[in-house]
């Protein structure tokens, strides 16, 4: 079982689709509904369970739920992909602290907490892997401050889990991806 955060367009979507090709069902999450259930057809088309929760991962109580549910609707978490983003693209003498509290909530803080909360679930299996998805942009670019910290937080943070986490057979890697064509909002 796969949890794939930011699943319902553009990168997330595509990884769900992948891990249904290798046989893996999927924990499909994000804020449209709609989209999600779109991804889901698609990752059922390539035989594989997918179950969809809709919701705001800036909202932390959501995500917390959403582990424990997905646990307990598919029975266990494999892996955890820590894709969902969130940005706007603004210099930083106009940011608003919502705009970066926004970012580093979605991008740094709820992925953190995913983690945390989906890694005794893959202790109790004895294995699990955790991805998070980077960004090569995390050294920064123009009016993406907020973002480019986010990033280079979650790159710091997979090192550290990769060492903390691997006395429970939890392996810890991330992927930083170039400028993407998507429709990430």
């Amino acid at each position: 079982v796969v949890l794939i955060t930011g699943a319902s367009q553009g990168i997330g979507a595509s990884t769900a689709e992948e891990f249904a090709r290798r046989g893996y069902n999927t924990a499909l999450l994000a804020r449209n509904r709609q989209n999600l259930e779109a991804v889901a057809e698609a990752v059922r088309s390539h035989g594989g369970e997918a179950s969809v929760y809709d919701g705001d991962l800036a909202d932390l109580e959501y995500a917390e739920n959403t582990v424990e549910q997905c646990a307990n609707d598919l029975g266990r978490i494999d892996v955890l992909v820590n894709n969902a983003a969130w940005r706007e693209i603004i210099p930083l003498t106009k940011i608003t602290v919502e705009s970066w509290e926004r970012t580093l909530r979605i991008m740094l803080t709820t992925p953190a907490f995913l983690a945390r909360w989906c890694a005794p679930h893959m202790e109790r299996i004895g294995n699990g892997v955790i991805i998070n998805i980077s960004s090569i942009a995390y050294h920064g670019n123009f009016g993406q401050s907020n973002y480019s910290a986010a990033k280079a937080g979650v790159a710091s943070m997979t090192v550290l889990w990769a060492k903390e986490l691997a006395q429970y057979e939890i392996r810890v890697g991330a992927v930083a991806p170039g400028f993407t064509a998507t429709e990430m909002e």
